[in-house]
């Protein structure tokens, strides 16, 4: 997993990359973001069988930086690199 340290305004120090998912600011230390660190910040503790969307913006890389991960998937992210992580219903 990911380093991870959280706080007020997205700054904890110095290192790592400051990430917003669902609202929430965070700090990792690498720089790459998986789709199950993404899921593990935004709903923490979840149940593992629950499949969710996730979407990213201002990330490196084309697409203009967007996207929408799967599980497996990671992407490269920078200072102010945002991730909508929500739950989905199957069909």
């Amino acid at each position: 997993m990911v380093g991870v340290e959280t706080g007020g305004h997205g700054h904890t120090g110095t290192g790592g990359y400051e990430i917003v998912i669902n609202g929430s600011e965070f700090r990792v230390a690498d720089e790459t973001v998986t789709y199950e660190q993404a899921v593990a910040l935004g709903f923490p503790g979840t149940d593992p069988a629950v499949i969710y969307s996730v979407v990213y913006r201002k990330a490196r890389g084309g697409h203009g930086g967007s996207g929408t991960l799967a599980a497996g998937a990671s992407v490269v992210v920078k200072k102010g690199t945002s991730f909508d992580v929500t739950p989905t219903t199957r069909s």
